[in-house]
């Protein structure tokens, strides 16, 4: 965490735009909180990400958010060409800004072709490197005569004037906040292997009950009727399962193969367009 820290500080010396990609169902909890700090003085362009498996509504609160607090900020869907074309669009025009600000008291008389460069950056499994790929593209170029060009970084010519520096940073998110952990295990922003599935199927039932439309969902989706749902999470789940036909010799359900259908109806979106990181309690 620390040599990522410092390693995205010292890139950040040659960098005109912040490009942070957030997982757009969990915005807040998978932002890491030290990006504020080390990128305060930078161009920033929020992206939130899988906005395609978010609740619409709450997608559209998030970006009030974030452009309220002086972020551009922008949906991307990565089945969709149109919104890498649009990230593009967007740093070109931060770029812009940058440009004017850098050479507001020059007299240029020879016009010259700006340069922007720009840093993405993301927790793991947000979709960061998926992003740069395609924005990079088969016909990127790598640009080697520019300070910070070593062995563990490189610049990228993704257009005419647009460098992207390719570093293997990495930012964790705050996992000391609870409820920000299960938010990213339940949308798989945290490897399976390493929990408990059938505490996180049941938390994550918790979550979506107890709001009206999410409940909604589970019910429609699982065929559910409303006295199913009056039950403690882990019957619930126990009912999901017999519905989703995980059960084992003698009749009873797979507890574990459950949780397993629960999560990845979650996180794929075949319950519906959901966002847990409510932005009510951070007005």
């Amino acid at each position: 965490m620390v040599k990522a820290q410092n390693e995205i500080k010292e890139s950040l010396k040659l960098i005109d735009i912040v490009v942070e990609v957030l997982d757009a169902r969990i915005p807040m909890s998978s932002r890491n909180p030290l990006i504020d700090n080390l990128a305060k003085e930078k161009e920033r362009i929020i992206v939130l990400n899988k906005a395609d498996l978010a609740d619409e509504k709450c997608t559209n609160e998030w970006k009030k958010f974030f452009s309220n607090n002086n972020m551009v900020c922008i949906e991307n869907i990565s089945t969709n060409p149109g919104s890498i074309k649009k990230l593009v669009e967007v740093i070109k025009k931060q770029g812009e800004k940058v440009y004017a600000r850098k050479n507001k008291n020059k007299d240029l008389k020879i016009a010259i072709k700006p340069i922007y460069r720009i840093l993405i950056v993301g927790i793991p499994n947000v979709g960061k490197s998926t992003i740069i790929n395609k924005i990079a593209g088969k016909n990127s170029a790598n640009v080697g005569n520019k300070p910070g060009v070593t062995k563990k970084k490189q610049w990228i010519r993704v257009s005419s004037n647009i460098d992207l520096l390719d570093t293997p940073g990495l930012l964790w998110p705050n996992l000391d906040d609870k409820n920000a952990g299960i938010n990213l295990a339940l949308t798989g922003n945290i490897k399976q292997e390493i929990l408990d599935l059938e505490e996180i199927a049941c938390l994550g039932i918790d979550i979506l009950t107890k709001n009206g439309k999410y409940k909604e969902m589970i019910k429609n989706k699982y065929n559910l009727q409303d006295e199913d749902l009056e039950n403690i999470s882990y019957d619930i789940l126990e009912i999901i399962g017999k519905k989703r036909g995980c059960i084992v010799s003698g009749g009873n359900v797979d507890m574990t193969k459950a949780a397993n259908c629960f999560l990845e109806d979650l996180k794929s979106g075949k319950i519906g367009k959901i966002t847990l990181d409510n932005i009510d309690l951070i007005k």
